[in-house]
């Protein structure tokens, strides 16, 4: 299964359109914040995709040939609220 966390409610959105589509794996949705995640929720997860966005790393994935049941896990963590840069400084 591939599991998708993305607090944007917008992105979560483009990622149920996505996977509706079938531009992107079947799996599950998750919009709660990655603080409230728990371990326990990934004993059937093969692609886990936190800080997805818009699904752009599933995407890559299948595009290099990537084999569905081969597990990845990836992480975008957001640079912009947390980074000097992005604060102007």
């Amino acid at each position: 299964m591939t599991y998708y966390n993305e607090v944007d409610p917008f992105a979560g959105q483009w990622l149920a359109n996505l996977r509706a589509a079938g531009h992107i794996s079947p799996g599950r949705i998750d919009t709660r914040s990655i603080t409230e995640v728990q371990p326990d929720e990934f004993q059937a997860v093969t692609r886990a995709h936190f800080f997805a966005g818009i699904g752009g790393w599933d995407h890559a994935l299948s595009l290099a040939g990537w084999p569905d049941d081969a597990p990845v896990w990836t992480g975008s963590c957001p640079c912009q609220p947390f980074s000097g840069a992005g604060k102007g400084k």
